[in-house]
């Protein structure tokens, strides 16, 4: 019985359909093991069925669709290709993206002996436990202590609002860190309602506008695979601001953060009307 050679069609299919399945069960393993919600890991494991499903019961298809199945396999395999290029160019984009570390930022205040007067220093809110931070939240609050401790003038605000599974708003728990660790409360400015990036960069700037705060510059504090969406909705909002990277806590919690990113752009893309028609004036 002579072998069936594969179609070069059939081979781009299994090609791109190992390529994205391996990303999502990669995804899958570590939100088993604690570093994402339970319900992300059934996306995972719905993402996975939907593209080796239809491979695994290639011949039964066949016979079921009879002559459409050949155009849906064309289609099928298009769309899988370009999702694992469109995340392979967005991973090269993220891990690139140009941003600034707090060491930098002390080096150059310290050369041009700048004690951060007019300046404000943005921290980005993250998931809390209780009055407890998250390491990731953690992580971005000490390299916002190391700004604040370089730039002894600067004012820090704090953004964060109380998600489902949260018992305070997580501004709330970086004042308490913040504090806790030596910068003065009247230092820091709260905007705890907000529930997502875009309404972090939204509300902060209807904050500082309702209280007539007007600062020279604002550094935004956050984990680095965050900074490029960050940077897109700051302009799409026309609040500029500088950027400061804080490293993420492990490999783990990058590759996690990372697929979720993907997610958070095409949710944005999608959903976020105010981003997409136009800058808010």
């Amino acid at each position: 019985m002579k072998n069936k050679k594969l179609s070069p069609l059939s081979i781009c299919v299994l090609t791109a359909s190992a390529l994205v399945s391996l990303y999502y069960f990669v995804y899958l393993v570590l939100c088993i093991v604690g570093f994402d919600s339970r319900l992300m890991s059934f996306f995972a494991l719905f993402v996975i069925a939907c593209i080796t499903l239809p491979i695994m019961f290639h011949e039964h298809l066949k016979r079921i669709l009879k002559g459409a199945y050949k155009p849906l396999k064309l289609i099928f395999t298009v769309i899988l290709c370009l999702y694992a290029v469109s995340v392979a160019v967005f991973w090269c984009y993220i891990g690139n993206f140009s941003s600034s570390t707090p060491e930098t930022y002390a080096k150059a205040a310290a050369e041009t002996n700048d004690t951060g007067d007019g300046t404000a220093v943005l921290v980005f809110g993250c998931r809390a436990y209780g009055n407890r931070p998250s390491l990731t939240l953690r992580i971005r609050l000490d390299a916002a202590l190391d700004l604040l401790g370089a730039l002894p003038d600067a004012v820090c605000i704090v953004s964060g609002g109380q998600g489902s599974n949260e018992t305070v708003p997580e501004a709330v728990v970086m004042q308490s860190y913040l504090t806790e660790h030596g910068i003065s409360e009247d230092r820091i400015i709260m905007e705890s309602s907000s529930h997502s990036t875009s309404e972090n960069i939204r509300l902060t700037k209807e904050l500082m506008e309702e209280k007539r705060l007007s600062y020279d510059s604002v550094i935004g504090v956050s984990t680095a695979f965050h900074l490029s969406r960050i940077n897109l909705l700051s302009e799409r909002y026309d609040f500029p601001m500088e950027l400061c990277s804080s490293p993420s806590p492990s490999f783990g919690h990058m590759y996690v953060s990372m697929v979720r990113e993907y997610l958070s752009y095409i949710k944005m893309l999608l959903f976020d009307k105010e981003v997409i028609i136009t800058k808010v004036t």
